[in-house]
């Protein structure tokens, strides 16, 4: 079977194949006949608050200061061109630049209090996304089969599901730091079996469809070559059931149950949407990958992934020009987005059991560069990199609504109170899902590993 690596879908690879055998032969010319590069795309109790998570990243790491923990008493070095204006929740505010926001705030809980030591995007999402720190803090770190495992991944080998419908998903790219694709988008030490399906196109694309989804073959033919593999495979050797072999079976069970199954295909089709809520959203990869992302969790999906903002692309890295970037070109769709997405969710009733997580890798320092700045890789107007304080929003689930959990000391440098690490922010997801953050997982050689190394926010919940 020929792999296909496309800029589109995931490829799990089938650099881990076991040799070619009689059962390989009649792969190649079953599955891989129906047109069904499908296998190819595949990534998936206490008492769980979130039936599904969408997970919603901006990768370069929004400014929290110019977002949702404003200083208007600050010096205007500090503060920004931005003025901080009144929300649905009394005492919370948030900037101008943000008015749908402001609008929907009595639905979400904000932590001012989030910091780490990561300072570089690569592993700086690899943290936000995993909730471990890299072993290097620099731009030069790739994903390897070694890597911690993305929460979606974890979640899918702890709550598999029956198949029909795959339990982590992320759209609509990839997380790159210049040529090195972040690392912790996939299953990581559980095996790629867990890795979530990648769809790297953009939804707001006229031509947007998922072509993997379709079937080359009747439903009947596909049956039939499905019985025909069943009885060869149960006369070859034992000798073939490598964990290899198996995991790449595997790819081909769930390929089947989710080419037979109208849910997931059916997500994809935005065109399903009446007009007037795909213009709610708003016409732009950000407001239809948050549709799509609605759309998958009714279809069954359990954690979506959204990246907004990419690098090289329209991230949300202002080192210069940080003020014009934030109100001409990333907070405008972001604002229509987001806000259309929690207030959707909260009319269909999807809020009360799906968690929303609105994140950046780190937030963004104080003070302001200036034209001739001392410091490297700051220009006029930019605001450098800052993991020792940033903001995460939580909403749905159970998480209190119109509620400010923590603050930022008086110029957003520091925690002013109850700070947390991306440790807690994994351990709160879990715990949220029903999965206890200090239960072990195991790699591939049998080592045990607990899921989170933090304690969840319980304080967040109502």
């Amino acid at each position: 079977m020929r792999a296909i690596n496309f800029h589109g879908v995931l490829n799990p690879g089938f650099g881990h194949c076991a040799p070619a055998s009689r059962r390989t032969i009649l792969c190649a010319g079953g599955l891989a006949a129906l047109g069904a590069t499908l296998p190819q795309l595949l990534a998936a109790e206490g008492r769980a608050r979130a039936r599904a998570v969408i997970f919603y990243h901006h990768y370069g790491a929004p400014s929290h200061i110019d977002t949702f923990d404003p200083k208007p008493m600050a010096p205007a070095e500090i503060r920004g061109e931005f003025a901080a204006i009144d929300t649905a929740t009394p005492g919370f505010r948030v900037t101008e630049i943000m008015p749908r926001i402001a609008r929907i705030s009595d639905r979400l809980a904000v932590v001012r209090s989030m910091n780490h030591k990561t300072a570089n995007h690569n592993p700086g999402v690899y943290l936000a996304i995993t909730g471990r720190t890299s072993v290097r803090d620099q731009v030069q770190v790739g994903a390897t089969a070694e890597d911690w495992p993305h929460y979606g991944a974890v979640l899918a080998k702890f709550a598999p599901g029956d198949n029909a419908t795959p339990v982590a998903m992320q759209t609509p790219h990839y997380a790159f730091d210049q040529v090195y694709r972040c690392p912790g988008q996939t299953g990581g030490f559980l095996g790629s079996a867990y890795d979530p399906l990648v769809v790297a196109r953009d939804p707001a694309s006229p031509e947007f469809h998922v072509p993997e989804f379709e079937l080359a073959v009747s439903g009947d033919r596909l049956a039939d070559r499905r019985r025909l593999l069943a009885l060869v495979n149960r006369r070859l050797d034992a000798l073939e059931y490598s964990a290899a072999y198996q995991q790449w079976t595997s790819f081909h069970e769930r390929a089947y149950a989710l080419l037979t199954s109208p849910h997931t295909k059916q997500a994809f089709d935005l065109h399903r949407e009446p007009d007037s809520v795909r213009d709610w959203y708003g016409r732009h990869k950000t407001g239809q990958s948050l549709l799509l992302a609605r759309r998958l969790v009714e279809a069954g999906v359990r954690f979506v992934t959204v990246f907004s903002g990419s690098n090289p692309g329209d991230g949300w890295d202002t080192h210069v020009d940080n003020f014009n970037r934030l109100r001409n070109q990333l907070m405008p769709r972001e604002d229509e987005g987001f806000a259309a997405l929690i207030a959707d969710l909260d009319q269909r009733g999807l809020l009360a059991d799906t968690l929303v997580v609105w994140s950046g890798e780190f937030g963004r320092k104080p003070h302001i560069g200036r034209p001739n700045p001392a410091v490297n890789n700051i220009g006029p107007g930019g605001r450098d990199h800052w993991p020792q304080c940033y903001s995460l929003v939580f909403a749905g689930a159970g998480v209190k609504r119109g509620f400010v959990y923590s603050e930022s000391d008086r110029i957003g440098e520091y925690p002013a109170s109850s700070p947390h690490s991306p440790g807690d922010l994994a351990a709160t997801i879990f715990h949220a899902l029903g999965l206890d953050p200090h239960a072990e997982m195991h790699d591939q050689a049998g080592r045990p590993f607990s899921l989170a190394d933090g304690e969840p926010i319980s304080g967040l919940f109502a």
